[in-house]
Order: structure tokens, then C-alpha cells, then sequence
């Protein structure tokens, strides 16, 4: 069951998981300000959460596939208005997957050939058993995802903003007329 602490944010950054003590998948979720354990494991979260916002993980990934190919790691869209993009470590389906917020990393530093520190925006580090070149990969494909995605919304938007030119249009003629 989600509680209203698990819905993600603009400030979500991480979600890792974790193992309680009676052996059962959590998410540490790191927010900017805080952390916290969530009895959800990752994957699952990152489901609900997009389900809460109207998506789904199947649709988030549907969608970057449609963009970018089929990829077994794509990254997924939670907010294109707010430039909400995560991508995954592993394969979503693998208990061992962390989930990055794109926005919120801000630099990443090979520690060996097969483990990155990630260090966030606010200053928070960890490091994970992902090559250094994968995290790049991951970063690289999530800006492309987002810049494909604004390329092909972009004429949805010019229209967006005729229909709001000719409603106001519309409007005036109305008051006109009275």
C-alpha cells in the first residue's frame, strides 16, 4: 500500500533498495532534504508513482522505446513539464536496480572499472556497481529521450497556442456583438 510520503517529487533523487531485517525489498528513498525507507521495493515505486501521475512503468518505457529504440535499460519520462527523467541501473526486473533522477546528478567519478560515485546536486554521494561509461550511457540516452521528446511535442504546443489565440479572438467578436 502507498502512503502519501512515497509519492515522488521534483526533490526525489534516488530510489536504492534496501533489505529490512526480515528479509523483504525496500526502497531507501533520498530525497534533497531527507531519507527515508519505503516498505515498497524500487521498481514497484517507480510503478505506483507513475500510475499516480496517469503513466504507468509498462507505458513510460513503451513510450521511450517508441522514441529511442528498444533498449533493455531506457530511461522513462515521470514529468515532461517538469523535465522528470530517471533511468535505471540494471534491468528494472532485477532486485539490485537503483533508480537515478537525471536532474539531480551532478557529477560522477569512476572509482574502479566496474563502480561510479554519483555525486548529487546536493552534495550527497554514493557509489554503485555500475561502470562509470554505463552511468554516461544512461545520462546521454535520458538527454536524448527529452530532446526528441521536446522536438516532437513542439508543434503540439504551437497549436496549443493558436487555439488560445483564436479563443480569445473568439471572445472579443463576442463582446462586440453585445
Amino acid at each position: 500500500m502507498m502512503h502519501k510520503k512515497d509519492i515522488m517529487s521534483s526533490e526525489t533523487m534516488l530510489y536504492m533498495p534496501v533489505y529490512d531485517s526480515f528479509g523483504n525489498l525496500c526502497t531507501r528513498v533520498m530525497e534533497k532534504s531527507k531519507d527515508y525507507i519505503s516498505k515498497i521495493p524500487p521498481t514497484k515505486l517507480m510503478d505506483y508513482n507513475l500510475r499516480y501521475y496517469g503513466s504507468s512503468l509498462r507505458g513510460a518505457f513503451d513510450g521511450s522505446k517508441m522514441i529511442l529504440g528498444k533498449l533493455n535499460k531506457n530511461p522513462i519520462v515521470v514529468d515532461e513539464r517538469g523535465n522528470i527523467l530517471w533511468f535505471p541501473s540494471k534491468s528494472p526486473l532485477h532486485p539490485e536496480c537503483i533508480w537515478f533522477a537525471v536532474h539531480h546528478i551532478d557529477e560522477y567519478i569512476s572509482v574502479d572499472k566496474k563502480s561510479t560515485k554519483i555525486i548529487f546536486t546536493n552534495g550527497q554521494e554514493i557509489i554503485v556497481d555500475v561502470s562509470v561509461k554505463t552511468i554516461e550511457y544512461r545520462i546521454q540516452r535520458a538527454f536524448l529521450l527529452k530532446y526528441r521528446l521536446e522536438r516532437r511535442t513542439k508543434h503540439l504546443l504551437v497549436q496549443y497556442d493558436r487555439v488560445k489565440v483564436f479563443q480569445r479572438f473568439a471572445l472579443d467578436m463576442l463582446e462586440d456583438e453585445t
